[in-house]
């Protein structure tokens, strides 16, 4: 007989092994292929190598500067891998990663456990680990990653107290939810933990005044959620304490309010930047790309949550819990003047949950026609990967870095990790186990031959290793100490010191004039990270058109943008220095030149 659901369980089904083991490939496949890639990771990792040079673990560094964007528990998990490991910042960071995302399975497959059985906690790990958002964020070193961790296994402690009765999970909820705030500030309690244990809260009143666990008093309740409550500031307050006691006035104000406060007002995203204010539906098409390949399960499932709610038909507490929670995050993140899709990571659990209970009410073969429509444009894409060299000629090659475009006109042995991948893609297809984990496991696939063969080509393209390392080779040693920075982003600031231990120093516009009018005591010299433009140094850092300059050197580590360069600059008045061979014909344009 032809299914007509998309569920049928048999606990002897062999599909439960394989999509624990692609779980496994899937999550640290393309973690240790690559080096630190923009945005973000240059700079994540220069933290953790500063902190465990220094062992200062209250005010993150990167090459000498202050980074209070975020409280430091991301980096201080990374250095204690260190410690235990021996490896360096880079690896243990990306081990932390697959450490965090796993945990972050286990917990939400727990939770979904508690929240309706054995059967939706399998095919909620499932669609969690495949869906698109929850891999790439835990593929970029960012410190969502332990946000995402943390919020996710405080709500299921909440659960595990609420829909058990065991409250002594309200101690663990409230040291987890001060990790959460550790781990990104008070945006993790607003998005996620908070309107989540309101909803579990409520439940828990509700059933007891159905009678359950009525051999607890409210006296005994109230105890222990004041203890939850005071566990959960002593955690806040172990960082949150000193870093008031050690940072400046300036830094306080940059982490509380310019971060906190600022971000979600709009008043600070002139200098922190991703300013989209009053843009509503900007995460419309990002929770879209988030729940591939699931994303239709999700729409309908909320479509009709959303169409119960609103004809006040019999809506069960579990999708009025989902509804809530979805829609106040969502507003949250709406409403706050600084968006970026990455925002949304927390929330895949969310996300996850969602689109099981949506598939577990589903029925028709239409699901396998969309499915083997998916599986013939994963299929598609990763061969398409796999034959560059049939169609990398036709490439704009200048607009493809040099070594980019050897790689794609090149055979890679790594397009055999593709060739396996559709090999099993095709086999998993032709299996008799339920419609939803083909589309798993058909996914995970996918996933794994982009990290393992595409993750490289993006590597090269964005590797600044190479580059940066020739660049500051041709400095002289004794020279350095008296070069100066102007302009530099967080990225160059942090490549600098990741990949050739130079704090560089930097200076302000009116300094800078200075150091290349001979007038500075400190420095001679100026590194100009110049972004996007091709406009002359003098011209782009907004000096006076007068200002003598003499240009010594030039360097692309930013390969994958053209337009973008590092200047090497000294004043005209410094005779005594032999000018370093360049590759860039715009150096032997006039000094003044702008």
């Amino acid at each position: 007989m032809r299914r007509n659901t998309l569920m049928e369980w048999n606990s002897k089904d062999s599909w439960k092994v394989f999509l624990l083991l692609s779980i496994i490939f899937v999550v640290f496949s393309g973690l240790f292929n690559h080096t630190v890639w923009t945005p973000d990771e240059p700079r994540v990792v220069a933290i953790i190598k500063d902190m465990y040079l220094s062992g200062n673990l209250i005010i993150p560094h990167f090459a000498g500067i202050p980074f209070v964007e975020k409280p430091p528990l991301f980096f201080i998990y990374c250095v204690s891998l260190m410690h235990l490991t021996g490896l360096d910042a880079l690896l243990a960071a990306r081990l932390g990663l697959g450490v965090l995302c796993l945990a972050s399975l286990a917990i939400t497959f727990r939770l979904a456990w508690l929240l309706k059985g054995k059967e939706y906690a399998w095919l909620t790990l499932g669609v969690l680990a495949s869906s698109e958002g929850f891999l790439l964020n835990f593929h970029w070193l960012r410190v969502d990653a332990m946000m995402m961790f943390t919020s996710i296994a405080a709500i299921w402690a909440f659960a595990e107290a609420y829909l058990r009765f065991q409250l002594r999970y309200v101690l663990l909820a409230g040291a987890l939810t001060g990790l959460a705030f550790l781990s990104k500030g008070p945006i993790a309690i607003i998005l996620c933990i908070g309107p989540a244990w309101l909803v579990l809260f409520i439940r828990y009143v509700y059933l007891r005044q159905r009678g359950a666990h009525q051999n607890v008093t409210w006296g005994r309740v109230l105890f222990f959620h004041m203890m939850g409550f005071i566990i959960m500031c002593l955690v806040i307050a172990a960082w949150v304490y000193p870093f008031y006691k050690q940072a400046s006035p300036a830094l306080w104000h940059a982490w509380f309010w310019d971060n906190q406060i600022g971000r979600l007002t709009g008043s600070s995203t002139k200098t922190l930047g991703h300013n989209h204010e009053g843009k509503p539906f900007y995460y419309v098409s990002s929770i879209i790309e988030y729940t591939l390949p699931w994303s239709i399960f999700f729409i309908i499932g909320l479509a009709s949550s959303m169409k119960r709610a609103v004809t006040r038909h019999q809506v069960n507490w579990l999708d009025g819990f989902f509804l809530f929670w979805f829609c106040f995050a969502v507003f949250i993140l709406s409403y706050s003047a600084t968006k970026r899709p990455m925002y949304l990571a927390p929330l895949m659990p969310l996300f996850a949950l969602m689109i099981a209970s949506a598939l577990m009410t589903l029925k028709g073969r239409w699901f396998d026609w969309y499915r083997r429509a998916f599986l013939v444009m994963m299929i598609v894409i990763i061969a398409v990967f796999a034959m560059t060299p049939l169609w990398a000629k036709y490439l704009p090659s200048d607009n493809v870095p040099q070594a980019l475009m050897l790689w794609l006109s090149s055979w890679q042995v790594t397009a055999l990790w593709v060739l396996f991948a559709i090999i099993l893609m095709i086999k998993v297809e032709v299996t008799q186990w339920p419609a939803w984990i083909k589309l798993s496991l058909i996914s995970s696939l996918f996933f794994i031959a982009i990290f393992h063969h595409v993750f490289i080509a993006v590597d090269i393209a964005k590797d600044m290793r190479h580059d940066l390392n020739t660049f500051v080779k041709q400095i002289p040693q004794d020279k350095r100490g008296r070069t100066a920075g102007i302009g530099f982003s967080e990225t160059m600031s942090s490549i600098f010191y990741l990949y050739d231990d130079w704090s560089v120093p930097m200076v302000d516009k009116a300094r800078a004039q200075r150091i290349l009018e001979g007038k500075d005591r400190q420095y001679d010299y100026l590194i100009l990270d110049r972004t996007g433009s091709i406009q002359g140094p003098i011209r782009y850092m907004g000096l006076p058109s007068s200002t003598p300059y003499r240009l010594l050197l030039i360097g692309h580590p930013r390969s994958d943008k053209k337009r973008s360069a590092i200047l090497w600059l000294t004043g005209d008045e410094n005779k005594t220095l032999p000018m370093v061979e360049v590759s860039e014909k715009a150096v032997k344009q006039p000094a003044k030149a702008n």
